[in-house]
C-alpha cells in the first residue's frame, strides 16, 4: 500500500514515486450527499463565495464535500506534491469488451477487463489490485533484460489495439481550452474576484466613475490575459504537436503507420535517410547519429550504438535508461543518418510514448513548473496577511467611530469593507511580475533564454556557482602537443614526440585513427571535438563505403580509416561508446587482409592503466603522468589488444571481457586552454563574494592546475588533495600536497599514528579561519566520505573548491548537498553530462545553441561563462525591483489607508475622481515603469537582501508611513490655524463633500505617492540610477508638474472634478508644495541614512540577525574553531577498491622513502582513484 507519510483529517496519505526521486502523497475520498447539501446551503448564504473558496483550496473541498475512503474504492484522490501543492483528481473506472493489456516489470503483459485510473500532470496512475496501490503507467523499460530486448519481435495487431486502449495515442498533445473556458478559468482567479468585490463596494458607495473605469480596465486585463494564455498555448501546441509516419513491425511484417499509433514494445525501423524520433526507443540493431541539442543542449552529433547482446551479459543485465543512454533514442531528437548490415534493418524497441518520453518530460516541466522555494515568496504572503490584519484594525476603527456618530449601519458596513480594498492592493501580483518580465527580456537580448521566469528572483541570492571544466571553463577544442610512447625498454622514451615519428608511435597512431565515433554527414566529418583533433593529427582518412562494400569486413558500422602513405586500411567493426562512468571507449577493428581482431582503447590514464598488463606499463608512468597533469595538460592513455579468434567469436564477448589485459601503448598530451572570458568572470565572482567551485570529470591534477590558472583556487595558497585510504583494520583520511607546496601530511607511513595525524589536522583547522589552504577531492573519495564519514561531508563541501573525476550522478549529489547547506546554487555546464546537476540547481545555466533544453531553466547561446554574470546581475536587479515594487505598493496602500482613516474622522472620504487620479494617473503608471530600470553593470560584494520580513524592510515601511502620517496630520492641523479656515458641519451619513481639510489631505498625499516611488526605486549597487529609466523619470516629472499645478494654480475643471476646496491664499498653496519637498528630503534621508546604514550597523554591532545563520556559515565556523573535523580513522570490513596502505612500525622517518619517492607514494594513492 505504501508508507503513510502525512495525514489530512483522519485519512493517511500514501506516497507514490513519480520521477527524479520525487513523490506525491495520495488521499482517497468518496462523494458525500449530506455534505453536498450542507455545502449548497452555505453557498447560498455566502452568495456564491463559499464554492470559490472550495475551488481555491482542494483540502477544504474534500472536507466539505467528501468522506475519507480507502484508495481501492475512492472516487476522488487528493494529491500533494513535494512542493506542498494540492490537486484534486477524479478516479475513473472503465471497461472494454476486448479488455486491456498492461506492461509490467520484466516486460510481462497482463490482461485486465476493467481499469481504475486517474490522470495527474499528463501522467496516468492505474490501480493495481495485486499490489494494492496506484502506479504510473510508464512503458516497455521496467526491469527488462537486454536479452529480452534483443529477442523482442514486436506485437500483433490485436495486442496493439488493446495496448493502445491502455496507453492512449503516442502524442504530446497540449489540449487547447476554448476562449470561453479560459475566460471562466481566469474570471474565478482570486485577483479578479477581489476586484469584483471591490467594485461592488464602490458602486454601493456611489463611486460610479471610479468603479466603472476599474470594471473596464479589469475586463480589458481579463481579455488580455486570456489572449496571452491562448497565444502561449497555441505556440506550445504548434511547436510540440507533431505527427509523422513510421515503419513498424506488426505481425512479423514491416508496415507504415501514423506515429500516433505506436505503443510501448513496438519494434520500429529507423530509415537510413534519418527522421525525427516520435517516441523513446532503445536501439537493438544498427548505429545512429543523432542531434540531441533540443533535449540535452549537446551541440555535437551523438553516436548511438545497439544494446550489448552477448549472451551472458545480455541475460544478466537489466535495461536502465540512465545507464544505457548511449543506446537510447529520445523523442524529439533528430536521427541524422544510420549505419547497418546490408541484409538487416536499423531497429529499435519503443520504450515510452507520449508524455512519458523525455520530450514529454520537458513539456510537463514547462506546463507545471516547480515553484521556487524562496524566502522572498513566503515572506510576501506573510506580509499580505499583515496588511489584511491592519485592514481589520481599520474596520474596527470605522465601525466604532461611525457607530458613535450614529451613522447608518449599512453605510458603516460599506465604509469598513472599503478599507479592505484600500489596504490590500489587488494589483500587487501583476505589478511584481513586471520587473521579472523586464529582466527576462534583457537577458534575451544578451542571448540568454529563460523557460522559468520565476527563477530570476532566486538568481539574485546566488552565493555559489559550480562550473564544469571542459567546454565551459576551457575551450572545446584542444591543442594537440604530442605523444609519449612506450618503447621496447620499460621506461618512457622521455619528452613529447611527434605523432608520425615512425614505428615507435605506430600503435598510437592506429588507435588515434580508429578509436572514435566520427562520421560524415553531407561530406563533413562530425563528432566529438576530442575525436576530431585526434583523428586529424593522425593524418589518416575516413571513408564510409557503400553498402555492398561492407561485406569485406563483416561490419556492422561500415566505416573505414586508411592512410595512402602507409598503404594501410582498417575497418571499424564495433564501437563501445565513451561512458562517463567507465571513463573510456574502445573499438573492435580489423586490418584489411588480416584475420586478427585488434581492440583499441582510450580513456582516463588512471582508469586505463588498471586494465593493462603490468609488464606493459613503464616504471616511470606515475611520475611522467603527474609531470604533465600538474601543468594542466589534458592527458589520455591509449592501449590495445589482439584477438586471433575472428570477429564472430570476439563479438560474443562482453565489454568487460574485451577491455582487459590490454597492452599499454602510451599517452596523448593536449593543452586544454582556458577561454579568454573565464578568468575575468571568476575574478568578478570572487570580488562579489560568490564562491566558485569546479566540478569536472577530468583528472584531479589537471583540474587542480586549471583551477589555479583561473583562480578558483587561490594560487598563493597550498592545495591539499583529500584522500581516504584503507589501512590494516580500518580507514584513514590523509592530506597530500602538490609538489612544490608546503610539507605533505603525513610525511611517511611509518609516522602515521593517530596522535600525530590528529595534531596535524588540528593545526590545519586553526589556520582555516585565515584560509591558508585549499582542498581538492576526487569522485571516488567523495563517495568514500558519504559512505564512511557522512558527518564530515558538510564541512568538506563547504571548504573544497575542486571536485574531480565526478560522474553525472555525483555532480547532482554535490549540488543537492550544497543546497542542504543553505547555499543558493547555480550550475553552469554544457548540458550533456551535467543535465542532472543543471536541473537540481536553483539556477541551471546550459551553454547550448538551442533556445530551450530539458537541462536547465537558462540556456545561453554564447559559449562562455559570461552569461553567469548576466544571470546574477539580472537576478539581483529583479529581486531588488520586486522588493521595491512590493514596498511601494504596500506603502501606497497604507498611505491611502491612513488618509482615508483621517478623513473618516472628519466624517467624509476621498472623492470618486480623487481615487481615480491616484490609482490611475500615478500608481498604475509608476507600477508599469518601475521594473524597467536596468541592472547595474558590476556585481557588488554586498549580496542583496532576500527577506521582506527583515528588520530593515519592516523598519523602512514603518518609518515611511510614520513620516507620511506626520506630514498629513501637520497640514491637517496647520490649515485649521489659518484665519480664512471655515469648519464644515459633518454629515451623519458620511457623504463626500469638499472641505479645506479633506483637500489638504488629498493634496499632500498625491506628492507622497511620488515620494514613495523615488525612495523605493533603489539603484546602486544592484540597479542603475532612476535617471537611466527614462520612462519612469519622465512620468515622475509629469506627475510632479500635474500635482504642483493642481495645488498652486488648479484649473476650474480640476477643482470641480476632484471636489477640491482650494484656499484663496497663494502662500498657503505654495506652503503645501514646500512641505511636500521637505517630506521628500526627510523620507529620502531616513531611507538612506537610517534604514540602509544605521540599522544594519546596529545589527552588526549587537550581533543580532533577523534570520537563522545559514548552515554553511555554521560549518565554516566550526571548521575553523580548533575542532579536528577531519577524523583520523574508522574501522570497517570488506574491500571497496580504495588504496590499501600497510602501516610499518619501528621504521625511521628517512629509512623508508626519500623525498622524491615519498612524493610519488603520496600521488600514487590519488591517481589510483
Amino acid at each position: 500500500m505504501g508508507v503513510p507519510l502525512a495525514t489530512v483529517g483522519r485519512t493517511a496519505g500514501v506516497a507514490v514515486e513519480i520521477e527524479d526521486r520525487n513523490e506525491v502523497l495520495l488521499w482517497g475520498y468518496s462523494f458525500s450527499r449530506w455534505k453536498a447539501i450542507l455545502t449548497a446551503v452555505l453557498s447560498v448564504l455566502t452568495f456564491g463565495l463559499f464554492p470559490l473558496l472550495l475551488h481555491w483550496k482542494p483540502v477544504l473541498f474534500v472536507k466539505f464535500l467528501c468522506s475519507g475512503s480507502p484508495l481501492e474504492s475512492a472516487g476522488i484522490v487528493l494529491l500533494r506534491d513535494d512542493s506542498h501543492r494540492w490537486t484534486l483528481r477524479r478516479v475513473y473506472t472503465i471497461r472494454r469488451g476486448g479488455g486491456y493489456l498492461m506492461l509490467e516489470a520484466g516486460g510481462a503483459v497482463v490482461e485486465r477487463h476493467c481499469m481504475r485510473y486517474f490522470t495527474y500532470r499528463k501522467r496516468t496512475f492505474v490501480w493495481s489490485a495485486e499490489l494494492n496501490r496506484f502506479f504510473i503507467l510508464t512503458g516497455f523499460d521496467q526491469k527488462i533484460s537486454l536479452h529480452e530486448m534483443h529477442n523482442h519481435v514486436g506485437w500483433t495487431c490485436e495486442y496493439v489495439d488493446r495496448l493502445a486502449a491502455t496507453y492512449g495515442p503516442n502524442e504530446i498533445n497540449i489540449q487547447l481550452k476554448s476562449p470561453l473556458q479560459l475566460l471562466l478559468t481566469q474570471a474565478v482567479n482570486p485577483f479578479y474576484i477581489f476586484q469584483l468585490f471591490s467594485v461592488a463596494i464602490w458602486f454601493s458607495d456611489t463611486y460610479y466613475y471610479y468603479a466603472s473605469i476599474i470594471v473596464v480596465l479589469s475586463i480589458v486585463s481579463l481579455f488580455v490575459d486570456v489572449y496571452q494564455i491562448r497565444k502561449n498555448q497555441l505556440a506550445l501546441h504548434n511547436s510540440i504537436h507533431k505527427m509523422d509516419f513510421v515503419e513498424v513491425i506488426r505481425d512479423g511484417n514491416v508496415v507504415t503507420v501514423p506515429s500516433t499509433n505506436l505503443v510501448p514494445g513496438d519494434v520500429i525501423v529507423i530509415p537510413n535517410v534519418g527522421c525525427v524520433m516520435t517516441c523513446d526507443a532503445v536501439l537493438i540493431a544498427g548505429n545512429c547519429m543523432l542531434n540531441e541539442s533540443g533535449l540535452t543542449g549537446e551541440s555535437m552529433p551523438v553516436t548511438k550504438t545497439p544494446l550489448p547482446h552477448t549472451s551472458a551479459y545480455a541475460s544478466q543485465m537489466v535495461y536502465e535508461e540512465q545507464y544505457h543512454a548511449k543506446h537510447t533514442l529520445y523523442c524529439g531528437t533528430e536521427v541524422l543518418q544510420t549505419r547497418y548490415y546490408p541484409t538487416q534493418l536499423v531497429k529499435a524497441v519503443v520504450t515510452r510514448t507520449g508524455f512519458n518520453t523525455q520530450k514529454g518530460s520537458l513539456v510537463r516541466s514547462i506546463m507545471y513548473p516547480k515553484p521556487v522555494d524562496f524566502a522572498f515568496t513566503k515572506d510576501l504572503f506573510r506580509f499580505l496577511c499583515v496588511l489584511a490584519l491592519m485592514a481589520s484594525v481599520g474596520m474596527v476603527y470605522t465601525i466604532v467611530l461611525m457607530g458613535i456618530r450614529g451613522i447608518n449601519i449599512l453605510k458603516i458596513f460599506v465604509r469598513a469593507l472599503d478599507l479592505i480594498t484600500i489596504c490590500v492592493p489587488p494589483a500587487l501580483p501583476a505589478a511584481m511580475t513586471i520587473g521579472i518580465i523586464a529582466a527576462e527580456s534583457r537577458l534575451k537580448r544578451r542571448l540568454v533564454y529563460c523557460i522559468s521566469p520565476n527563477t530570476l528572483n532566486t538568481c539574485g541570492g546566488i552565493n555559489v556557482v559550480c562550473f564544469d571544466k571542459t567546454g565551459t571553463l576551457t575551450e572545446d577544442g584542444l591543442n594537440f602537443l604530442g605523444v609519449i610512447s612506450r618503447s621496447d625498454h620499460r621506461p618512457f622514451t622521455g619528452d613529447l614526440e611527434d605523432v608520425n615519428k615512425g614505428s615507435a608511435t605506430d600503435g598510437i597512431v592506429r588507435c588515434m585513427a580508429s578509436c572514435h565515433s566520427l562520421t560524415r554527414i553531407e561530406g563533413k566529418l562530425v563528432g566529438d571535438p576530442l575525436d576530431l583533433i585526434m583523428f586529424n593529427q593522425s593524418g589518416w582518412m575516413l571513408e564510409e563505403p557503400a553498402i555492398n562494400e561492407t561485406a569485406r569486413f563483416d561490419t556492422l558500422v561500415p566505416t573505414l580509416v586508411y592512410t595512402p602513405e602507409r598503404g594501410c586500411e582498417i575497418g571499424i567493426l564495433k564501437q563501445f561508446p565513451f561512458s562517463s562512468n567507465l571513463q573510456r571507449m574502445s573499438v573492435l577493428t580489423r586490418e584489411l587482409n588480416s584475420s586478427d581482431i585488434v581492440v583499441y582503447c582510450k580513456g582516463a590514464p588512471e582508469t586505463l592503466v588498471n586494465l593493462c598488463t603490468a609488464n606493459s606499463v613503464p616504471q616511470d608512468y606515475e611520475s611522467t603522468l603527474s609531470s604533465y597533469t600538474r601543468k594542466g595538460f589534458r592527458v589520455l592513455a591509449v592501449a590495445s589488444r589482439r584477438f586471433d579468434c575472428g570477429f564472430i567469436k570476439t563479438n560474443q564477448l562482453t565489454r568487460e571481457q574485451i577491455e582487459c589485459e590490454l597492452d599499454f601503448l602510451g599517452l596523448l598530451v593536449m593543452d586544454n586552454r582556458l577561454k579568454p572570458e573565464t578568468r575575468p568572470v571568476i575574478s568578478t565572482l570572487k570580488k562579489a563574494g560568490i564562491r566558485s567551485v569546479m566540478v569536472t570529470g577530468d583528472n584531479i591534477l589537471t583540474a587542480a592546475c586549471v583551477a589555479r590558472e583561473c583562480a578558483i583556487v587561490d594560487p598563493s595558497l597550498p592545495l591539499y588533495f583529500v584522500e581516504c585510504v584503507r589501512v590494516e583494520g580500518g580507514m584513514e583520511i590523509r592530506l597530500c600536497a602538490e609538489e612544490g607546496s608546503v610539507q605533505m601530511y603525513p610525511t611517511a607511513p611509518s609516522k602515521l599514528d593517530a596522535t600525530g595525524m590528529k595534531s596535524v589536522l588540528v593545526q590545519l583547522e586553526r589556520n582555516c579561519t585565515k584560509r591558508t589552504y585549499e582542498l581538492a577531492i576526487s569522485g571516488k573519495m567523495i563517495d568514500a566520505f558519504y559512505k564512511y564519514f557522512p558527518h564530515l561531508v558538510p564541512k568538506l563541501v563547504c571548504t573544497c573548491n575542486v571536485f574531480a573525476r565526478m560522474s553525472p550522478e555525483q555532480k547532482t549529489q554535490l549540488v543537492n548537498t550544497l543546497q542542504e547547506m543553505d547555499y543558493t546554487v547555480a550550475m553552469c555546464g554544457d548540458g550533456a553530462n551535467d543535465c542532472g546537476a543543471l536541473k537540481a540547481a536553483h539556477a541551471g545555466i546550459s551553454l547550448s545553441g538551442a533556445e530551450a533544453s530539458i537541462a536547465s531553466p537558462f540556456t545561453s547561446k554564447k559559449p562562455n561563462i559570461e552569461c553567469v554574470i548576466d544571470v546574477i546581475r539580472e537576478g539581483r536587479a529583479a529581486l531588488t525591483t520586486s522588493f521595491g515594487v512590493f514596498k511601494y505598493m504596500a506603502g501606497y496602500s497604507l498611505t491611502q489607508f491612513l488618509s482615508v482613516c483621517l478623513l473618516y474622522w472628519m466624517g467624509t472620504n476621498m472623492a470618486d475622481f480623487q481615487f481615480l487620479f491616484i490609482d490611475g494617473a500615478l500608481i498604475t503608471m509608476f507600477s508599469v515603469f518601475f521594473g524597467r530600470t536596468e541592472a547595474c553593470d558590476t556585481l557588488s560584494s554586498k549580496p542583496p537582501p532576500v527577506r521582506i520580513l527583515s528588520v530593515a524592510s519592516v523598519a523602512s515601511l514603518f518609518l515611511q508611513l510614520l513620516l507620511m502620517l506626520t506630514f498629513q496630520v501637520t497640514l491637517f492641523i496647520y490649515i485649521t490655524t489659518q484665519p480664512w479656515f471655515v469648519h464644515h458641519t459633518y454629515s451623519l451619513v458620511g457623504e463626500v463633500y469638499p472641505s479645506y481639510r479633506a483637500s489638504s489631505v488629498f493634496l499632500i498625499s498625491i506628492f507622497q505617492y511620488i515620494i514613495l516611488v523615488v525612495v523605493y526605486s533603489k539603484s546602486y549597487p544592484y540597479r542603475k540610477t532612476i535617471l537611466h529609466n527614462r520612462l519612469l523619470s519622465a512620468w515622475i516629472a509629469v506627475s510632479v508638474f500635474l500635482c504642483t499645478a493642481i495645488t498652486v494654480v488648479p484649473p476650474q475643471f480640476a477643482v470641480e472634478l476632484l471636489l477640491l476646496k482650494v484656499p484663496a491664499d497663494l502662500r498657503f498653496r505654495l506652503f503645501v508644495v514646500v512641505l511636500a519637498g521637505v517630506n521628500f528630503v526627510v523620507c529620502l534621508l531616513t531611507e538612506n541614512l537610517i534604514v540602509d546604514l544605521a540599522i544594519p550597523k546596529l545589527m552588526r554591532r549587537f550581533r543580532c540577525g533577523d534570520q537563522p545563520t545559514p548552515r554553511y556559515r555554521q560549518e565554516l565556523e566550526q571548521a575553523g574553531n580548533g575542532i579536528a573535523w577531519l577524523e583520523v580513522s574508522k574501522k570497517l570490513e570488506g574491500n571497496d577498491g580504495l588504496p590499501v596502505v600497510k602501516q610499518q612500525s619501528n621504521a625511521s622517518p628517512t629509512g623508508g622513502r626519500g623525498g622524491e619517492t615519498e612524493l610519488l607514494y603520496q600521488l600514487e594513492c590519488i591517481r589510483k582513484l
